[in-house]
């Protein structure tokens, strides 16, 4: 009992230096992106991105309001399975630059789309089959390129990046099939649901759009820490 307890409190302490490492190290890393990174194919970085005084993220109060997200989903996941908790801290941590970057310059980096696809290595042990993370991959990447597609020809404009066909799959990568279903109608309702408000008040046009990417990240961490460890 009493070893049982020095574990928890062991695995929560190890969770609580990790979650400040990642959300001090989020901000960081944000503001020493190389400049190229946030912006698209053959386009040149505005002067405020070169700048290397910039902060792109405030530090205070970001990196402690990322310390405590992180910190939080840690130490969920590491009462879970602490091996789980490692891959998720990853995923996590590479799916909020991705939002941060999509939110602010409109723009998904696909360095960080990498790296969200390599922490997939971590979750192979918990889907159920082998093949999960393929079908994963395919959904997720085959649903965004279809409705990119459809976009593109009903509102003669592109609707959908190929950064968003790209974030998908490796989302889907990570979670597998029935996560990448969950991730693409949680992403759908809370996009819509914010949309909507800001349609009513009046602080976008109905043909206006928003980065999609922090809906996406959103959903595939709320899925990651909050509802798979339940299954």
């Amino acid at each position: 009992m009493v070893s049982n307890l020095i574990i928890i409190l062991i695995k929560i302490f190890a969770a609580i230096l990790l979650g400040i490492l990642a959300g001090h190290g989020a901000v960081y890393i944000f503001n020493k992106i190389p400049a190229k990174w946030l912006c698209d194919y053959g386009e040149e970085p505005s002067e405020e991105l070169k700048d290397p005084y910039t902060q792109r993220i405030k530090g205070v109060p970001w990196k402690w309001v990322f310390s405590g997200f992180f910190a939080a989903g840690a130490i969920r996941l590491a009462i879970f399975d602490w091996k789980f908790a490692l891959a998720g801290l990853a995923f996590s941590w590479a799916l909020l630059v991705i939002a941060a970057a999509d939110q602010k310059y409109g723009i998904i980096p696909d360095q960080f789309v990498i790296l969200a696809g390599i922490s997939a290595m971590g979750f192979i042990p918990y889907h159920q089959t082998m093949p999960q993370p393929l079908w994963g991959m395919l959904l997720g990447g085959g649903i965004m390129l279809a409705s990119a597609a459809a976009g593109k020809l009903a509102f003669k404009k592109e609707s959908l990046g190929m950064g968003d066909v790209k974030l998908f799959a490796a989302v889907g990568l990570c979670l597998g099939f029935q996560g990448t279903l969950t991730t693409l109608a949680l992403s759908a309702i809370s996009s819509a649901v914010v949309f909507s408000i800001l349609i009513l008040r009046k602080k976008v046009k109905r043909d206006d759009t928003l980065p999609l990417g922090p809906y996406i990240c959103g959903a595939a961490i709320f899925y990651t820490v909050i509802i798979w460890p339940l299954l």
